[in-house]
């Protein structure tokens, strides 16, 4: 079995940086009730209660 060396398996490793923990944004900060914005269903009649696709503004 070979030894690898510690400069080899150094090179190997991702060198990623640890980062501070950024404060909360989005739903949680808006403190939205169901945590999301509701939209209207874009369809109407009978394929409005299959499907749903959002009607943004």
């Amino acid at each position: 079995m070979v030894r690898i060396s510690k400069q080899s398996e150094r090179r190997k490793q991702f060198p990623r940086k640890h980062k501070k923990a950024s404060p909360k944004t989005g739903s949680l900060k808006d403190n939205l009730e169901n945590g999301y914005k509701l939209h209207q269903n874009a369809l109407e009649g009978d394929l409005a209660s299959v499907a749903f696709i959002p009607k943004i503004k």
